[in-house]
Formats: C-alpha cells, structure tokens, sequence
C-alpha cells in the first residue's frame, strides 16, 4: 500500500518523500537506547563471569542462566530496532498535499497518519549529528497537546525525519498552513478589491 492511495479524491500531492536511508539507519543503531544497552550487557556479563569463575559448573547454573536470559531483555530490544531499521526504513513514507501532512509507517502493520493545517499548531526544524553530516534534516510537526494518564502534558504530532528537502517541506508548511487559516478566516469571495491594511495606533491615553 502506497501512501498516496490514503489521500482524498480532491487532494493534489504537493511533496512526496522517504527518509534518508543512511542517516536513518545510523540514528537508530546510535539512539540514546544505545549507551544504556551497552551499561547493561557489560555489567550482566560481568556478574556472569563472576559467577561462573567462583560456582564452576554446578546446578545453580541452570537457574542463573535463563535468569539472564530475561534479565538482558533492554540489549534485545536495542537489537530488534536495529536489525528491524532498514524494513522500517522501507516502509517509511511521508507527503505533503494541498490538505494535509502524511506520516506512513510500519513493518508488519501499517499505520498512516494525517494532520490536517488546520490542526497544526507548531512547525519547526532540527538537525542531528548525522544529519549535518548528510545536509538532512527533521521537520517537528506539533499538533496540540495531550494528557497522559499521571496527568504530564506532552506535544502531540510527529515528525518528519531524515529527509533532503527539509527546509522545502518546513516553509511548504508553513506557508500553506497560513494561506489555508486565511481563506477560511477571510474567503476569497469577501475580500475587497483593494486593502490598505491596518492604520490603527493603540495609545493607553484614550482609555481615560
């Protein structure tokens, strides 16, 4: 499934893209996830060595074992998100329309997001380590904010990451997104032929 195929009939594709698969990959094998899985396996192997260079091979061994089997589940999941980045990566797409911003994503799923303009609240840009390297950037897409069940507020909205055209899809954005809050708040069939704009001059002295 493409991610055109989610827009409406009457939609027009303004950008399409993918993330930079490079870039991509490198970020998820060298996530924050990273330093904290490496801490836990070398002090789990240690304790493994420990115990297996003062008990020998006893029977206390079989119980150890599948101990930390469980125990190094962090380093597992560290695993899988590497090992699983280039098929994320594969089916990573994201597109801009006339309407709304798209998000496809997904291995064995396959889940789309879209945010319309008039949902977005805030837009802005980041760039990474990898992502100067690579001249790539994110575009952090804010769409309100949301309550979490401990009641801590937290943005809500995604974000397009790793992509060439970033400074192209923020101000594709942002201009659109203003041009849409114009036309509904002032259409184009009310709008006199000629506006001098506002002239007004708010002086605190004509309120007494």
């Amino acid at each position: 499934m493409k991610i055109e195929d989610f827009r409406n009939e009457n939609e027009t594709i303004l950008w399409k893209g993918k993330p930079h698969k490079s870039v991509y990959i490198k970020e998820q094998i060298f996530s924050p996830f990273f330093l904290f899985a490496l801490l836990w396996f070398f002090i789990d192997a240690g304790v493994i060595i420990t115990i297996f260079a003062t008990s020998g091979m006893s029977l206390e061994l079989f119980f150890i074992i599948p101990f930390f089997i469980l125990h190094l589940a962090p380093v597992w999941i560290y695993l899988a998100s590497v090992f699983s980045a280039f098929a994320r990566w594969k089916h990573t797409e994201y597109m801009v329309t006339d309407q709304a911003v798209y998000c496809l994503s997904g291995v064995l799923t396959t889940n789309c997001k879209r945010k319309t303009f008039q949902e977005i609240t805030n837009v802005s840009v980041h760039q990474g380590i990898f992502d100067k390297k690579h001249d790539v950037g994110d575009v952090y897409i804010i769409t309100g904010v949301t309550t979490s069940s401990n009641g801590k507020l937290t943005n809500a909205g995604f974000n397009i990451v790793d992509i060439e055209d970033y400074m192209k899809v923020y101000k594709l954005i942002s201009e659109t997104g203003r041009d849409i809050y114009a036309d509904t708040m002032y259409p184009n069939d009310l709008r006199p032929n000629s506006n001098s704009g506002y002239r007004t001059k708010y002086d605190p002295e004509d309120k007494k």
